[in-house]
């Protein structure tokens, strides 16, 4: 108990906050930046998983409307090789999965079902 007649126990907004204090890490980066980390992860080879967790966002589905968002945002001549490159990649993703999982075409179909979505948007950008 304190001199006041409480106890030294927080409220539990006060805990809260102070684990929130120690966990900043300083200000988020801005959006147009981030997005255009995810691409530099992209053209290095890192899967959308991968570039998620690199970069602290919570789904590998977040790290392709990054990239999507930073094409878009391209000059024209410039989206189009991004998205040659990217489409290339998505090519070679569709070869591992292939052969990867050839024994489970159920997995397979919605592997490839996904792989299509992610070319689709790509194309359509």
């Amino acid at each position: 108990m304190t001199t006041r007649g409480r106890d030294n126990r927080q409220a539990p907004y006060e805990r809260e906050r102070e684990r929130d204090e120690r966990s900043y890490q300083g200000p988020r980066q801005g959006r147009r930046n981030l997005d255009e980390e995810v691409v530099a992860l992209r053209e290095r080879g890192e899967s959308y998983s991968a570039v998620a967790r690199a970069l602290g966002l919570k789904r590998a589905v977040n790290a392709h409307e990054a990239f999507v968002r930073a094409m878009r945002r391209l000059p024209e001549p410039e989206r189009r090789a991004l998205g040659r490159r990217e489409s290339k990649r998505l090519d070679e993703l569709e070869v591992r999965i292939r052969s990867r999982d050839a024994d489970q075409p159920a997995k397979m179909e919605r592997h490839l079902a996904a792989l299509d979505a992610l070319r689709q948007t790509v194309l359509q950008v």
